[in-house]
């Protein structure tokens, strides 16, 4: 599709109106979350932490791999998405019902097959109207924000036989009591992390309490999760949390910070240690790689630095314009920095490489101060060594070889040209 269909589709304008509101409510909750905060000094610590993970990301990743182990947590380690959907599908048996949570990563390794020998139910809010609206999501903290009341409403009685009013409290109620019920019945609960730590504890941050419940009732809890959520130590995994509180959704603190050290136990009994006490019996993390140790290889390490708030996509234009149209699986930015190096340059390239007008706004609001746009430039260059660029940017460079100017020949003066190009 092109862009000025893009531009124009119901889906996107949709989307557009429903930010205006989304952005607004945003604006007004974080600079209240951020009362009493020594912001300054939050960012600089973040930035130490994420800059000392990378840095020894190696030997970090085997203290953690080590600590959980040793508290009872099964871990694997997969190289790509290949690797670790082999892995889910020895975990996960046919037939049994798998509740799910919010997770970029598992959306980044794409788990469409098991729908075949599984029932996968999405148990956030926002994941579970955008999966029977049969949409795709825009935004990695509100995937629905491109959804009218109307079309979920819609969808609930056209699915399901329900009719609801068309109010989100009405429409949370009915969610809520649905999934509830899936909850009770699954032996298998999918989720992601925030961060791992290397003192052996898995950090798992919600607001809605879907986590609390699929982490706590079913027999097995899975956890996938990207190898840079790996800090160094839990206190290190608090801070982190508060700052995707603030930045993420606009709150002082996470409603729930689930830290997950072992499967539950108890000891009550004669101090015997027996495993599958009211939660899961069975824990498993699987470490994705898929083209992160790629990255720090190849001196685009600052690309992990990032704590996935998506605070840089609010400030976004070209976000703001086209939503998930910007970027593959990831958005903005950086998430087009990942695209390269999870799926190859030409994918970057086809999602939008070339959109970003780097005007770093994302870097002004980043509270790691990633510096997205100079990340953009260094696979720009990669991009154009593989013949990869624009009909636009060929131009420009045409015109400059004939006449000296990215504009073509010099028009009268008084008289605009054309077209105008952005540095």
């Amino acid at each position: 599709m092109q862009l000025s269909e893009i531009l124009e589709s119901e889906r996107i304008k949709n989307a557009r109106n429903s930010f205006k509101i989304a952005f607004q409510t945003y604006l007004i909750n974080r600079e209240k979350a951020m009362e009493g905060v020594d912001l300054a000094r939050l960012k600089k610590e973040l930035r130490r932490i994420r800059e000392f993970s990378i840095k020894n990301l190696q030997f970090l990743k085997s203290k953690a791999i080590e600590n959980l182990k040793k508290h009872g947590i099964n871990v694997f380690e997969a190289r790509d998405a290949k690797e670790a959907k082999e892995i889910l599908y020895d975990l996960i048996p046919a037939g049994e019902i798998v509740v799910k949570s919010k997770s970029n990563v598992i959306n980044e390794i794409g788990i469409e097959e098991f729908k075949e020998r599984n029932e996968i139910i999405e148990t956030d809010c926002g994941d579970f109207l955008v999966q029977i609206c049969e949409e795709s999501g825009v935004h990695p903290i509100t995937p629905a924000l491109h959804l009218k009341i109307e079309k979920m409403v819609e969808a609930i009685e056209k699915k399901f036989g329900v009719k609801l009013e068309k109010k989100p409290e009405e429409i949370v109620k009915w969610v809520k009591n649905y999934l509830r019920e899936k909850i009770y019945r699954a032996k298998i609960g999918l989720t992601g992390a925030n961060i791992i730590s290397a003192d052996g504890s898995i950090f798992i941050i919600e607001n809605e309490g879907n986590i609390s419940l699929v982490s706590r009732l079913p027999e097995k809890h899975i956890i996938v999760a990207s190898i840079d959520k790996i800090v160094s130590s839990n206190e290190d995994g608090m801070i982190i949390c508060k700052a995707l509180a603030i930045y993420g959704s606009g709150a002082s603190m996470p409603t729930y910070i689930n830290v997950i050290s072992s499967p539950s136990k108890t000891a009550d009994i004669q101090k015997q240690i027996v495993y599958g006490a009211h939660g899961p019996k069975e824990v498993y993390l699987i470490l994705l790689d898929n083209g992160r140790s790629k990255a720090i290889e190849n001196g685009l390490e600052e690309i992990l630095y990032c704590i996935n708030c998506g605070s840089c996509l609010y400030f976004c234009p070209v976000y703001r314009q086209i939503f998930d149209n910007y970027g593959y699986k990831y958005f903005g930015g950086r998430g087009i920095s990942l695209v390269y190096l999870i799926f190859g340059i030409e994918k970057a390239f086809d999602s939008g490489l070339f959109y970003c007008t780097t005007c770093s706004a994302c870097k002004e609001e980043c509270p790691l101060d990633i510096d997205v746009p100079h990340l953009i430039k260094k696979i720009r260059e990669i991009a154009a060594k593989n013949n990869l660029t624009t009909k636009t940017n060929l131009g420009m460079i045409e015109n400059l070889e004939s006449v000296g100017n990215p504009f073509g020949e010099a028009p009268k003066e008084g008289v605009i040209p054309e077209k105008l190009y952005c540095c």
